[in-house]
Parts: structure tokens; sequence; C-alpha cells
């Protein structure tokens, strides 16, 4: 076997090495590295794309990665993994979903700004273009992708592989039979909304004949050790699915395919109160969650207009009108 060239790094068959790319120079010289770590298996076998926190409060995925390859024998693995553990490090500084810093000092050159929708980025444009290009440079060299995500604080997923239009093609169909042996349960394969929309990485990915999905899963700003657990089981699914290590995949009890999100958003402002519990089955016109004034008095009841799962809840306390009060996966 040969070497695996990645970023300039050439790693040994058999070995593993942690390494960083440079992002950016900022204004005082400092130098923005990526940082990477790499096992090239002393076996043949696929290439693995692993990513995560390219929003910078999403926490818990990297967690769900050092737990999943902690214990990966470099010499026994079949295949290859390029992990980047935190895909935008200025974000995960700022300990929110966008280098907020850059954004604040001047925002309009900062748009396009949430790097997650800017690939295949462009390697002379600004911050967020520049690492969409830097990240996709070395997910196009692999055979599989997956991006890891939390919604942002305030929310929670139920473990939910989110598919790549399915307008495209062969690759598209690859991308769901991972997401099959995946293993969380809930898979959503849709044809609407930002999740599928043109830049998303998972979508250029497949477009670029990388099958991928984006993984939704726990909340924002927070470790929680079950969703890291839960996480991890399922990223080792997908490498026993492929044959890169031992084993055969832990199947879900059950796994819902959902077609479309319907997010319900509060027509009056005040203290939220969830009535059902993320991942409930819902019925039309089961009540989701109620809304009370300062005062006590019921001000709104949310009902489910469709059948569907509960798949996302809102865990802030208040909601002004307007914000959003859950999330269905439509059947």
């Amino acid at each position: 076997m040969e070497n695996l060239e990645v970023a300039e790094l050439s790693v040994a068959p058999g070995t593993r090495r942690r390494h960083k790319i440079e992002l950016v120079e900022l204004a005082d010289g400092t130098t923005v590295r990526i940082p990477l770590d790499i096992i090239h298996g002393g076996q043949p076998g696929p290439k693995l794309y692993l990513g995560a926190a390219i929003h910078g409060d999403e926490v818990d995925g990297v967690a769900i990665l050092f737990r999943a390859l902690a214990d990966i024998d470099p010499a026994a693995l079949r295949g290859s993994i390029v992990c980047v553990p935190v895909q935008h490090p200025l974000s995960f500084h700022a300990d929110h979903r966008l280098p907020i810093s850059q954004f604040m000092k001047s925002p309009l050159d900062q748009a396009p700004a949430d790097a997650w929708a800017c690939f295949p980025g462009d390697a002379d444009g600004n911050l967020a273009q520049i690492l969409a290009a830097t990240l996709f440079d070395m997910i196009k060299e692999c055979d599989w992708a997956v991006d890891i995500h939390t919604p942002t604080r305030g929310g929670r997923y139920v473990p939910i592989a989110i598919l790549p239009h399915p307008n495209l093609g062969e690759t598209h169909a690859k991308a769901e039979e991972m997401a099959h042996a995946f293993g969380s349960g809930w898979i959503m394969r849709t044809d609407s909304g930002f999740y599928v929309a043109d830049g998303i990485l998972c979508v250029e990915a497949t477009r670029a004949g990388v099958p991928a999905f984006t993984f939704e899963t726990g909340e924002g700003g927070r470790l929680e050790e079950d969703v890291i657990d839960d996480g991890a089981t399922y990223i080792r699914n997908v490498m026993k699915w492929l044959g890169m290590i031992d084993g055969d995949p832990m199947p879900a009890a059950r796994t819902y395919v959902m077609r479309e999100f319907l997010g319900l958003r509060a027509q009056r402002g005040g203290l939220l109160l969830n009535r059902k519990k993320l991942g409930d089955l819902v019925k039309a016109g089961d009540t989701l969650c109620s809304i009370v004034d300062i005062y006590g008095d019921e001000v709104e009841t949310i009902v489910a207009p469709e059948d569907g799962v509960f798949v996302r809840t809102t865990t802030l306390s208040t909601v002004s009108r307007g914000e959003r009060a859950a999330t269905l996966g439509l059947l």
C-alpha cells in the first residue's frame, strides 16, 4: 500500500497522524489552522470523511468523533479516515454558529457568512468561502462522508440523518443506503428546504460523487453523554457497514423515513411548555406545546396539523411571536 496524501501530509499505511492545515491569517498575524486526525489503515478499503463543528457551538459532534475513533487500530483498519473534528476553528473559538467577531467587524464583506452553505467554496473568496474550499478539497478525495451537526442553542433534534437532494441520482441512493446502515432510526428524505439546497456541504459532496448526509443530534452548546455515546455508535455502524472495522452494524429498532420538515411557529409570546416528548409519533390534532402568558393564562395551543414525528423541540423557556416552537417530520 502507498502512503495517504492529505493536505500536503503523507501518512504511511497502518499509522495515525494528527496535523493542522492553514486556513487564514488574522489581522495580528495569527495563523488559524484546521485540525485533522488522519488514520491510514494497514489494509485496503474505502476512504471516509468525518467532520464536525462547522458551526462553533456544535460541540457534541467533536466528542462523538473522538469517542468513535478512540480505539481504532490503524494496522487493522481497512481503508482510511480523514477526520476534521473542528471544521471551523474561528467559530469554535467564538462558541457561536459563526465567527462572530469577523461578522461584526464587516458584515457585508462576510456575506455569505455560513461556510456550511458555501460549498464547493472559493479559495479566493471571503472567510466562509475559503473554509468551504479547503474542506472540499479533502472531501472530494474521499469515497464517503458524514457531516455532524447539532441545532443551535434552544433546540433539540432526534438523531436524524438528513439526505441530500434526491435528484442527485445514484450517489444519492448510496447516501441513503449509508443512512440506513447508520442506524439512528430517523431519516429525512426530502426535496425541499435549506438542508437540500445548493451549496450545502452534503449536497455538493454528493454532487461531486461522494455520498454524504447531514447528521443532526442533541443541542448546541452542550456536551451530553447519551448523545455522544449514541452518535459514536452510529459512526462505527457506518465503518462496519463499509467493512473498515470488524462487526455488524447495530440496527435501529425501527426506522422512520420522513418526507418533509414542518416547522410550527408561535403566534403569541410567553412561556413555552412542551406537551409531547422528542421522538413521539403524533396524530393530526394532538397538542404539541402550549404558551402561557406571564400571569399563567394559556394564550396559545400549538397542535399537529398532520400526522408525523416530533423530531425537534424548542428548549427555550420563552418564545416571542414568530419564533419556532416545534418541528414535525412528516411521514
